[in-house]
């Protein structure tokens, strides 16, 4: 692995010596990188763009060197970006460069802190306002315009991020302005700049050179208009973020609490009831929560002391379920170890002055238990149980699910020749529902009561959305936008950016309402998507295996390979009836557009079965039909044992899917994900193993679920999966589906189907010179 000087000495070394920068190597210009005289020779040794997530910025930076555009020469280029964690890659990071990277030659161009990686490496370490003057001068030998943008608070981190896709289109480096106007100067100068577009209240000036204002966001948003208009002649996508997602919660105090409880329990199920033969399943432990904001986390690991029996004859692992109720009794949060790891489970709240006593109960059990029409089981456990309570008082109740997703917004809209518009007032958890949330120890999830707050804040979202498509119409791109497939992608979590809750509940489960990202569609005019993950590094790389989705899948080899293959499964407990009537002349149907497909119900619908012989890992396109839960799908209800069977979290998130597969599901609660820990949901567990969109449901459905119009837009009219799910709600307007379904993936997502091949993944056209 090849390491470079950090940043301050290789700008010194860079500024006197010109391009020549020992160490980087020398090669040939690649002409797939389009790389024109103004960039340096060493900028084609780059395969792959890798920053470190401790600073956002290192991805703004990054959005002109991973993502650029020469209209002269009719070029467009993207590379992969990736966010790296303390130096360390993901196992799905891991796969993508084994499947992208195709040649010794090709590095990865390392940004902000040091990465352990078997590749080679070209490393500009440092703080990121030195690290952007190194960038710039390590990959262009000349840029004369270049972007300056403010680096510092919430406020200044916004307007960077509205501007840095500017940098993409008019090909140009990116400098951060931190009272450091001598060395912008120099970079400058030795870049030979005679233009600056000059981002909120900077102050900066350069010798002959004209300097272009932007301001605020009017007049960011009016040049990107306009440039997108000449480039392209047209826009497609809108990206929505909240940069406050960088800023992590402001803990003031923490307390943690231990507590060890041994576990005996025998007994058994008959007809639906249980009784305890030996001991008791189940401990309960009180804690006090004081006044202000208190962010609590109770995690639970149930350890056997001894082998179960049952183990000889089933694959049983040890189960701990979590309740936690407030002071007033009223559930708050819940979970299982099925929906996070064996053994092992969470939960995780937001408590705002309703302080008191809290009750959190835990109950194991290992053993057999199914049957869905009259349950029976059987457990045997002899366990240790522990559970930690951790207790933070924050200055404020600003708690995001998953930081820094704000951070690739840049990129991801450069890539698709759009617009990002960004507000930290869009944030559901900001001062303002420290007064709304008074006494409340959970957010609108297991409180009605906060559904009007909620809603109320969407509805001022969607305000600016509509003022964003009036700028679109005075650029006259309005009607191109809305004719076309109208993208929308909400780079957010449901905190940073919440759902719409509608109602009525539904009073058979504790969580309230019916949250949807219907109304960010406008009527069903635009075709949303909310890319989301475990966190940043896994959104990064789901964004790499999109744009680059052909060359990770590679060519179709034969019929019935992974490409043209389709597989259905339904589940037990009248789910039957979904696959008589709909998957199997379903599955019939689509082998006339060149599909090979599969139906899979009783008896072979087992985790163990499917993973022995790949029902979900060897196909692209997969649905299911049957129970779920925001944890799991219990595909398999009849016999013995349910749970052993059942594809849950925590064994589903272990998959690897080599391939970037569809998930299509028809079933309850698999897409819900407000309130929850984002690692604890089984749609973006099978994100986090490799596939690439997942649209399901955040609340219970019926027979009104059908998938038969979504799939026929993807299947034969070519759609991607926003335009697929836009157009089967502009038909399918039946409740609660109709509120429901969601989509998690990049809206301009478009899978391989055998009539039309690979598509372009929602990546720009540029005019004619």
């Amino acid at each position: 692995m090849m390491k470079v000087f950090p940043a301050f000495l290789l700008c010194l070394f860079l500024l006197s010596c010109g391009v020549s920068a020992p160490g980087f190597g020398q090669s040939v210009v690649s002409a797939s990188h389009g790389l024109s005289s103004q960039h340096t020779p060493q900028r084609a040794l780059a395969a792959v763009v890798v920053v470190s997530d401790s600073d956002p910025y290192f991805s703004i930076i990054s959005t002109s060197i991973a993502c650029w555009y020469e209209s002269e020469t009719n070029v467009s280029v993207i590379l992969p970006l990736l966010v790296h964690d303390e130096g360390t890659l993901t196992a799905a990071q891991m796969r993508f460069l084994g499947t992208f990277l195709n040649s010794s030659e090709n590095a990865l161009l390392v940004l902000g802190d040091a990465l352990e990686a078997p590749y080679e490496t070209m490393e500009i370490l440092g703080e990121a306002p030195a690290v952007a003057v190194s960038l710039a001068t390590w990959a262009y030998i000349t840029a004369p315009d270049v972007l300056v943008v403010p680096y510092g608070d919430v406020d200044s981190y916004q307007l960077s991020l509205l501007a840095a896709p500017l940098a993409s289109y008019l090909n140009m480096p990116i400098l951060l302005f931190d009272d450091n106007e001598q060395t912008l100067r120099n970079v400058c100068e030795q870049l030979q700049t005679n233009h600056v577009y000059l981002v909120g209240d900077v102050v900066f000036s350069l010798p002959n050179a004209t300097v272009t204002p932007l301001p605020d966001e009017a007049a960011i948003t009016g040049a990107l208009l306009t440039v997108i208009s000449d480039l392209f002649g047209s826009v497609n996508y809108l990206t929505m973020t909240n940069p406050a997602d960088v800023v992590p919660p402001q803990v003031h105090n923490t307390t943690t609490v231990t507590y060890t409880q041994h576990i005996i329990n025998k007994k058994i199920i008959i007809l639906g009831k249980e009784f305890n033969i030996a001991g008791n399943d189940s401990m309960t432990f009180s804690f006090p929560v004081s006044s202000g904001f208190s962010q609590v986390e109770i995690t639970a690991e149930i350890v056997p002391n001894h082998v179960s029996f049952l183990r000889r004859f089933f694959p049983v692992d040890p189960v701990v379920f979590l309740t936690l109720t407030d002071p007033a009794g009223r559930i708050v949060a819940y979970g299982n170890s099925m929906g996070y790891a064996v053994g092992k489970t969470m939960v995780q709240i937001l408590s705002c002055n309703n302080s008191g006593f809290y009750c959190i109960e835990a109950k194991a059990y290992q053993g057999i238990k199914g049957g869905f029409f009259v349950q029976r089981g059987l457990s045997w456990i002899d366990a240790n149980l522990t559970l930690t309570i951790t207790c933070s008082q924050l200055t404020t109740p600003h708690v995001p699910q998953i930081q820094g997703l704000s951070s690739l917004a840049p990129y991801l809209t450069a890539a698709h020749g759009g617009l990002l518009i960004a507000n930290s007032t869009w944030e559901l958890t900001d001062a303002s529902y420290g007064v709304a949330a008074q006494g409340s120890g959970c957010g609108p999830w297991y409180n009605a009561s906060l559904h009007p707050f909620t809603n109320a804040k969407v509805n001022k979202t969607i305000e600016q959305v509509q003022e964003t498509l009036e700028q679109f119409d005075s650029h006259g791109l309005l009607s191109g936008y809305l004719n076309g497939p109208a993208w929308l992608a909400l780079l957010a979590d449901t905190t940073m950016i919440p759902m719409y809750y509608y109602g009525p509940s539904q009073e058979d489960i504790p969580d309230r309402g019916l949250p949807s990202d219907n109304p960010y569609t406008l009527n069903q005019s635009l075709s949303v998507g909310r890319i989301l993950g475990w966190d940043v590094q896994d959104v990064s790389v789901l964004l790499a295996r999109t744009f680059f989705y052909e060359q990770v899948c590679g060519e179709a080899e034969e019929a019935g390979d992974w490409h043209s293959s389709f597989h259905f499964m339904f589940g037990e407990g009248y789910s039957e009836t979904g696959g008589l009537f709909h998957q199997v002349p379903y599955a019939r149907e689509i082998r006339t557009y060149g599909f090979t497909s599969a139906v899979y119900g009783d008896l072979r619908n087992s985790r163990q079965i499917a993973e022995r012989i790949g029902i979900f890992t060897t196909a692209n396109y997969l649905e299911y039909l049957g129970h779920g839960d925001w944890f799991w799908f219990p595909a398999s209800l009849y016999g013995l044992d349910s749970y052993s069977k059942a594809f849950d979290v925590a064994h589903v998130k272990d998959w690897v899917f080599d391939k970037p597969s569809i998930f299509l599901s028809s079933a309850c609660l698999m897409g819900r994900t407000d309130g929850l820990p984002p690692q604890m949901n089984i749609g973006l567990a099978l994100l986090h193993a490799g596939c690439n969109g997942f649209i399901g449901a955040t609340r219970e459905t019926g027979q009104e679920s059908g998938l038969t119009v979504l799939e026929n837009h993807l299947i034969v009219d070519d759609w991607s999966l926003g335009e697929a799910l836009r157009g089967e709600k502009q038909i399918d307007t039946e409740l609660p589906t109709f509120y429901v379904r969601v989509l998690y993936g990049d809206p301009a997502f478009n899978p391989y189907e055998p009539l039309h091949g690979f598509g372009t993944q929602g990546r720009p056209v540029l005019l004619s010179p």
